[in-house]
């Protein structure tokens, strides 16, 4: 008894460090100028996320941003997918879902104005396994994620100095 109550001392952390290593979730966070209603305002303008998300070519939500509703994204390899806004709370965050072959993939962006202004998009997937997820996203999707959202960053600035938000 005392070897098997050894055994799972040493072994119970490792199983933890494995399940880390082998993260489900996805965050990013950068500093924004400007106000976070702008900024509200530019991250459910859906109809210009091709702008500073290279992977979208086109978003069409029928009812617009609400719980519960559905929007169509068209991404670049040309596949179409129904987005539902799963959670929405006004001026600081909302979770989107859209369900893959075997499982869901969640984004959530939410924004903060604290010390600074700063935009957070976690993204997470259940029901599938990593290599199911990295088929279709692709195998450095941390580097996905921080490259949209330094897009998103510029577009904003770009957007800020001219005037537009």
């Amino acid at each position: 008894m005392k070897k098997y109550v050894k055994l799972v001392v040493l072994v119970l952390p490792l199983i933890a460090l494995a399940q880390g290593a082998d993260s489900k979730t996805f965050i990013n966070s950068i500093t924004l100028e400007g106000n976070s209603e702008n900024v509200w305002n530019a991250i459910t303008d859906f109809s210009t996320m091709n702008l500073w998300d290279d992977n979208v070519v086109d978003v069409r939500c029928k009812d617009g941003l609400a719980k519960s509703s559905y929007c169509k994204v068209i991404v670049g390899s040309g596949k179409i997918f129904d987005v539902e806004i799963v959670e929405l709370i006004n001026g600081k965050s909302y979770t989107v879902r859209y369900k893959l072959s075997s499982g869901n993939v969640y984004i959530k962006r939410s924004l903060e104005s604290e010390a600074s202004l700063q935009l957070t998009e976690t993204v997470w997937y259940t029901g599938m396994s990593k290599r199911t997820f990295q088929k279709y996203k692709g195998e450095d999707y941390a580097n996905v994620l921080k490259n949209r959202m330094t897009d998103f960053k510029k577009y904003l600035e770009e957007d800020l100095a001219e005037g537009k938000r």
